[in-house]
Protein backbone atom coordinates (compact mmCIF):
# COMPACT_ATOMS: atom_id res chain seq x y z
CA UNK A 1 0.00 0.00 0.00
CA UNK A 2 2.64 2.46 1.04
CA UNK A 3 4.22 1.45 -2.65
CA UNK A 4 0.66 2.21 -3.96
CA UNK A 5 0.53 5.81 -2.64
CA UNK A 6 4.25 6.55 -3.42
CA UNK A 7 3.47 5.80 -7.33
CA UNK A 8 0.25 7.49 -7.35
CA UNK A 9 1.88 11.02 -6.70
CA UNK A 10 3.90 11.79 -9.61
CA UNK A 11 3.99 15.22 -10.88
CA UNK A 12 1.63 14.85 -13.45
CA UNK A 13 -1.09 13.38 -10.87
CA UNK A 14 -0.16 16.45 -8.48
CA UNK A 15 -1.09 18.97 -10.88
CA UNK A 16 -4.19 17.60 -11.78
CA UNK A 17 -5.33 18.23 -8.56
CA UNK A 18 -6.13 21.75 -8.74
CA UNK A 19 -7.93 21.22 -11.84
CA UNK A 20 -9.97 18.26 -9.95
CA UNK A 21 -10.61 20.43 -6.98
CA UNK A 22 -11.83 23.35 -9.30
CA UNK A 23 -14.12 21.40 -11.30
CA UNK A 24 -15.32 20.11 -7.68
CA UNK A 25 -15.82 23.83 -6.80
CA UNK A 26 -17.93 25.25 -10.18
CA UNK A 27 -20.02 22.09 -9.59
CA UNK A 28 -20.39 22.84 -5.93
CA UNK A 29 -21.69 26.63 -6.60
CA UNK A 30 -23.46 25.22 -9.90
CA UNK A 31 -25.71 23.35 -7.08
CA UNK A 32 -25.83 26.58 -4.68
CA UNK A 33 -26.90 29.13 -7.28
CA UNK A 34 -28.99 26.69 -9.35
CA UNK A 35 -30.61 25.13 -6.06
CA UNK A 36 -29.87 21.87 -7.93
CA UNK A 37 -31.12 18.92 -5.72
CA UNK A 38 -27.91 17.10 -6.73
CA UNK A 39 -24.50 18.16 -6.02
CA UNK A 40 -21.91 18.01 -8.74
CA UNK A 41 -19.51 18.46 -6.08
CA UNK A 42 -16.98 15.20 -6.96
CA UNK A 43 -17.20 15.35 -11.00
CA UNK A 44 -12.82 16.55 -10.10
CA UNK A 45 -12.47 13.57 -7.92
CA UNK A 46 -13.65 11.02 -10.01
CA UNK A 47 -12.10 12.49 -13.03
CA UNK A 48 -9.04 12.20 -11.32
CA UNK A 49 -9.81 8.39 -9.32
CA UNK A 50 -9.94 7.25 -13.36
CA UNK A 51 -6.93 8.28 -14.28
CA UNK A 52 -4.54 9.04 -11.56
CA UNK A 53 -5.20 6.62 -8.93
CA UNK A 54 -7.13 6.79 -5.22
CA UNK A 55 -5.04 8.23 -3.05
CA UNK A 56 -4.66 11.50 -5.59
CA UNK A 57 -8.46 11.78 -5.68
CA UNK A 58 -8.27 11.28 -1.88
CA UNK A 59 -6.25 14.29 -1.59
CA UNK A 60 -8.43 15.96 -4.20
CA UNK A 61 -11.60 15.42 -2.42
CA UNK A 62 -10.15 16.27 1.26
CA UNK A 63 -9.39 19.67 -0.61
CA UNK A 64 -12.62 20.72 -2.42
CA UNK A 65 -14.55 20.00 1.57
CA UNK A 66 -11.86 22.07 3.09
CA UNK A 67 -12.45 24.85 0.20
CA UNK A 68 -16.14 24.58 0.38
CA UNK A 69 -16.50 24.53 4.35
CA UNK A 70 -15.12 28.56 3.74
CA UNK A 71 -18.36 28.96 1.99
CA UNK A 72 -20.93 26.50 3.86
CA UNK A 73 -19.22 25.02 6.75
CA UNK A 74 -21.77 22.28 7.02
CA UNK A 75 -19.46 20.26 3.81
CA UNK A 76 -16.15 20.42 6.21
CA UNK A 77 -17.56 16.72 7.90
CA UNK A 78 -18.21 15.42 4.67
CA UNK A 79 -14.58 15.55 3.63
CA UNK A 80 -15.06 12.12 4.91
CA UNK A 81 -17.55 11.10 2.55
CA UNK A 82 -15.16 13.02 -0.42
CA UNK A 83 -12.40 11.32 0.44
CA UNK A 84 -14.06 7.86 0.61
CA UNK A 85 -15.37 8.79 -2.89
CA UNK A 86 -12.17 9.26 -3.94
CA UNK A 87 -10.42 6.14 -2.76
CA UNK A 88 -13.51 4.29 -3.78
CA UNK A 89 -13.45 5.57 -7.61
CA UNK A 90 -9.12 4.89 -7.92
CA UNK A 91 -9.82 1.19 -6.60
CA UNK A 92 -12.94 0.79 -9.17
CA UNK A 93 -10.81 2.35 -12.12
CA UNK A 94 -8.03 0.06 -11.59
CA UNK A 95 -10.08 -3.16 -12.11
CA UNK A 96 -11.30 -0.98 -15.53
CA UNK A 97 -14.75 -0.28 -14.30
CA UNK A 98 -14.98 3.16 -16.52
CA UNK A 99 -14.40 1.26 -19.42
CA UNK A 100 -17.88 1.14 -21.10
CA UNK A 101 -21.12 3.13 -20.28
CA UNK A 102 -22.89 0.33 -18.21
CA UNK A 103 -19.64 -0.46 -15.99
CA UNK A 104 -19.91 3.14 -15.59
CA UNK A 105 -22.77 3.39 -14.61
CA UNK A 106 -22.48 0.34 -12.30
CA UNK A 107 -19.82 1.95 -10.67
CA UNK A 108 -21.62 5.21 -10.12
CA UNK A 109 -23.97 3.14 -7.97
CA UNK A 110 -21.25 1.80 -6.47
CA UNK A 111 -20.07 5.19 -5.31
CA UNK A 112 -23.55 5.82 -4.37
CA UNK A 113 -23.18 3.27 -1.68
CA UNK A 114 -19.73 4.29 -0.53
CA UNK A 115 -21.15 7.64 -0.10
CA UNK A 116 -24.55 7.05 1.41
CA UNK A 117 -22.44 4.92 3.78
CA UNK A 118 -20.17 7.48 5.38
CA UNK A 119 -22.38 10.41 5.06
CA UNK A 120 -25.93 8.90 6.69
CA UNK A 121 -23.95 8.61 10.07
CA UNK A 122 -22.68 12.18 9.83
CA UNK A 123 -26.12 13.43 8.88
CA UNK A 124 -27.37 11.47 11.87
CA UNK A 125 -24.51 12.64 13.96
CA UNK A 126 -23.29 15.06 14.01
CA UNK A 127 -26.29 17.68 12.30
CA UNK A 128 -29.39 15.19 13.75
CA UNK A 129 -30.59 14.14 10.37
CA UNK A 130 -30.94 18.01 8.68
CA UNK A 131 -28.33 19.77 7.16
CA UNK A 132 -30.68 22.37 5.13
CA UNK A 133 -29.98 21.49 1.96
CA UNK A 134 -32.42 19.59 -0.72
CA UNK A 135 -31.62 16.37 1.17
CA UNK A 136 -33.85 17.79 4.04
CA UNK A 137 -36.88 17.88 2.34
CA UNK A 138 -36.68 14.60 1.27
CA UNK A 139 -35.61 13.07 5.30
CA UNK A 140 -38.82 15.55 6.29
CA UNK A 141 -40.85 14.05 3.51
CA UNK A 142 -39.51 9.91 4.99
CA UNK A 143 -40.07 11.27 8.79
CA UNK A 144 -43.51 12.60 7.97
CA UNK A 145 -44.36 9.36 6.05
CA UNK A 146 -43.19 7.47 9.40
CA UNK A 147 -40.12 6.38 9.40
CA UNK A 148 -37.04 6.45 11.64
CA UNK A 149 -34.58 9.25 11.35
CA UNK A 150 -32.04 6.51 10.35
CA UNK A 151 -33.99 5.20 7.48
CA UNK A 152 -35.49 8.43 6.18
CA UNK A 153 -31.42 9.87 6.40
CA UNK A 154 -30.71 7.00 4.56
CA UNK A 155 -33.20 6.86 2.04
CA UNK A 156 -32.80 10.54 0.76
CA UNK A 157 -29.52 9.99 0.57
CA UNK A 158 -29.47 7.29 -1.64
CA UNK A 159 -32.22 9.08 -3.40
CA UNK A 160 -29.69 11.87 -4.12
CA UNK A 161 -26.51 10.53 -4.14
CA UNK A 162 -27.45 7.94 -6.89
CA UNK A 163 -28.53 10.40 -9.15
CA UNK A 164 -25.78 12.79 -8.37
CA UNK A 165 -23.24 10.03 -8.55
CA UNK A 166 -24.80 8.11 -11.69
CA UNK A 167 -24.40 11.77 -13.40
CA UNK A 168 -21.09 12.47 -12.19
CA UNK A 169 -19.58 9.03 -13.49
CA UNK A 170 -20.86 9.56 -17.11
CA UNK A 171 -19.87 13.24 -17.77
CA UNK A 172 -16.17 11.82 -16.61
CA UNK A 173 -16.41 9.09 -18.60
CA UNK A 174 -17.38 11.17 -21.52
CA UNK A 175 -14.42 13.60 -20.56
CA UNK A 176 -12.07 10.56 -20.49
CA UNK A 177 -13.11 9.48 -23.66
CA UNK A 178 -11.97 12.79 -24.96
CA UNK A 179 -8.59 12.86 -23.52
CA UNK A 180 -5.65 12.43 -25.72
CA UNK A 181 -3.79 8.91 -25.78
CA UNK A 182 -1.00 11.09 -25.20
CA UNK A 183 -2.03 12.97 -22.32
CA UNK A 184 -3.56 9.27 -20.78
CA UNK A 185 -0.03 7.69 -21.35
CA UNK A 186 1.47 10.18 -18.40
CA UNK A 187 -1.62 9.46 -16.01
CA UNK A 188 -1.23 5.71 -13.33
CA UNK A 189 -4.28 4.38 -15.29
CA UNK A 190 -4.72 6.43 -18.31
CA UNK A 191 -3.52 3.54 -19.82
CA UNK A 192 -6.41 1.87 -19.36
CA UNK A 193 -8.57 4.38 -21.46
CA UNK A 194 -6.39 4.55 -24.15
Amino acid sequence: MKQSFKNDFNIMAMLLIPIGVSINIVGFQLHNVLRLPIFLDTIGTILIGVIAGPWVALIAGLVTNLINAIFNPTFLPYALTSMAVGVGVGFLSKSGMFKTIPKTIISGIIITLIATIVSAPITVLVFGGVTGGTGSIITATFLAAGQQLWTAVLSSSIIIEIADKVISVLIVYFIVKKMSDRYLSKMNYGHLYM
